[in-house]
């Protein structure tokens, strides 16, 4: 008996070796890509997040243009820490800073929120786009903005 419990325990080590086989050939394969493929791959999920939240948020403060705006800033707020995280780790792959680097992508976001709920007020009450569709146009906008910012100064490596 006791030894077909270890043979089991074998085959356990050997699943365990080949998932971590399969992890680092999936991170290999992910890191291989550029990074702007990187940062678009992570900012859509990113943005489906947001998105979501967006909807979820309208859902619950109302389409009034101060519902729009509390909303916006809503899944701002709530996909902020999520965000952060995927771009460091899986996009610019820094170390450390983590503080630092945070805030500085809250600014980043900051920024981008301005621009976004201008872009939002302008959509929607200046030409009457629904806000869904009009939250989806001001997502591109943001999107190119935030990588710039996010790449040259919120994730900048030190010269080595």
């Amino acid at each position: 008996m006791k030894k077909t419990k270890r043979n089991m325990s074998n085959f356990k080590e050997l699943d365990e070796f080949k998932k971590l086989e399969e992890v680092k050939e999936l991170s290999a394969l992910w890191f291989s890509l550029p990074q702007a493929v990187r940062f678009i791959i992570t900012g859509g999920y990113n943005t489906a997040v947001g998105y979501i939240l967006f909807i979820a948020a309208l859902y619950v403060c109302g389409k009034s243009q101060t519902g729009v705006q509390a909303a916006l800033l809503i899944s701002y707020i709530l996909s902020s820490f999520n965000s952060y995280l995927a771009q460091k780790f899986l996009v610019f792959r820094t170390r450390g800073n983590y503080v630092k680097e945070y805030f500085k992508a809250l600014s980043v976001w900051a920024a981008g929120y301005i621009i976004n709920a201008v872009l939002l007020y302008l959509l929607t009450k200046q030409l009457n786009i629904h806000p869904y569709a009009a939250q989806a146009l001001s997502v591109c906008c943001v999107t190119i903005f935030t990588y710039i910012l996010f790449k040259y100064y919120s994730f900048r490596r030190s010269a080595e």
